[in-house]
């Protein structure tokens, strides 16, 4: 599995076009409605720890039900198996 980098980035005027968006979101998102395990990192360097949040539709674009971050990693959730270690 891998984390995947998640930034947002603030839009110049000139780009926002017609849609008033302020920022777009630079990276692979998750699919809409998809559960996700996500994490942010700390100003000393370390990550917060690990939970789930899904990636949603809103009014003013798309991103996390739970998570206002400027910086997200995200991963997708591991599908069990069926093999347990011994």
């Amino acid at each position: 599995m891998k984390w995947h980098k998640l930034e947002l980035r603030e839009l110049p005027i000139e780009e926002q076009g017609d849609c008033g968006c302020e920022g777009m979101w630079v990276g692979p998102t998750p699919e809409l409605n998809e559960e996700v395990l996500v994490t942010i990192p700390l100003s000393n360097g370390k990550f917060i720890k690990t939970y789930v949040d899904t990636w949603e539709e809103f009014d003013n674009g798309e991103g996390f039900g739970y998570t206002d971050n400027d910086v997200i990693y995200w991963m997708k959730i591991p599908q069990y198996n069926g093999e347990l270690d011994e």
